[in-house]
């Protein structure tokens, strides 16, 4: 059993591409749902796409193992889909729910938070392939017999997705009392019951790797206990350049490309994107060059 650590979430995908290995479940842990389906990523400097990507990888591992299935042309045979699941704590997917009721037309918006959130679960799953489990308040251990009967699986764990991790990852998640967020001792516990064959393990941060004092080395210590061999692929340098390349990427999506979605979204809805595309590609060489990037 392998447990393979990167430094950026969106640096999974491509590792389990290349483990060449065809799993029936894929599970993710995670804090957010990285569910984004469009976007240029080439619009952003080479050195930025992989933090840029950071936002789609839920999508992305939907489309490595298998596709998303409503948006491919030649979609596979349904059985040939290993099926993509999300836990998510329940506070995390309705601020998930509210920011995406935030960026629609307002003829469009509903004041219910609950009809939001069962709109973008209902959506993930029809459109995208994509099954959302809200743990909390919902227990990990209950998907442990259903993990065991699916055959071949993965377990992806953003160490976000814990409450002691906090400190130690790219994101962090404020206000995290008791029961908003999962504790490492319960992913743990899961593992153990479950037994993933590979775990890929994402977002946290070099300094905590490198500490052996860190909650994520006794996260890591307690894998090995279990039988987990641990590997490391695509780890960065160090954390002020994973910082500075969430800053800068995140500056341009709420400065640059989400305002010139909102200047566009009567186009956009109509299926007309040519506009912004080109808008988009224009704005990201300027704002690339005044921040130092070469595009």
């Amino acid at each position: 059993m392998r447990a393979i650590v990167h430094s950026i979430h969106s640096q999974v995908p491509e590792t389990i591409a290349a483990l060449n290995q065809r799993y029936d479940s894929i599970l993710s842990l995670d804090s957010h749902l990285d569910v984004s389906l469009g976007g240029d990523y080439g619009v952003y400097p080479e050195g930025l796409r992989t933090i840029a990507k950071r936002t789609s990888v839920h999508a992305d591992l939907r489309d490595v193992s298998g596709g998303v299935a409503a948006l491919k042309a030649q979609s596979p045979p349904r059985e040939s889909h290993p099926e993509v699941i999300v836990a998510i704590p329940e506070r995390m997917l309705a601020r998930h729910a509210s920011d995406v009721e935030q960026r629609l037309p307002p003829n469009l918006r509903t004041a219910d938070l609950a009809e939001s959130i069962s709109s973008v679960v209902e959506f993930l799953r029809t459109t995208v392939g994509i099954e959302v489990y809200a743990s909390p308040p919902k227990g990990l251990t209950a998907l442990v017999p259903r993990m065991r009967v699916s055959g071949s699986w993965l377990l992806d764990v953003d160490v976000d997705y814990m409450r002691e991790m906090q400190g130690e990852c790219y994101t962090q998640i404020r206000r995290t009392a008791p029961g908003v967020l999962q504790s490492v001792s319960n992913v743990v516990r899961f593992i153990a019951d479950s037994r993933p064959e590979t775990i890929t393990i994402s977002e946290v941060m070099v300094s905590a790797i490198r500490d052996e004092a860190s909650n994520f080395s006794g996260f890591r210590r307690a894998l090995k206990a279990i039988g987990y061999e641990i590997e490391e692929h695509g780890i960065y340098q160090n954390d002020q350049e994973v910082l500075d390349g969430i800053a800068v990427c995140r500056e341009f999506y709420d400065k640059v490309s989400t305002r010139l979605m909102i200047a566009h979204m009567d186009a956009m809805m109509r299926g007309e994107l040519g506009g912004f595309e080109r808008e988009e590609r224009a704005a990201a060489r300027a704002f690339f060059r005044s921040r130092g990037y070469s595009v």
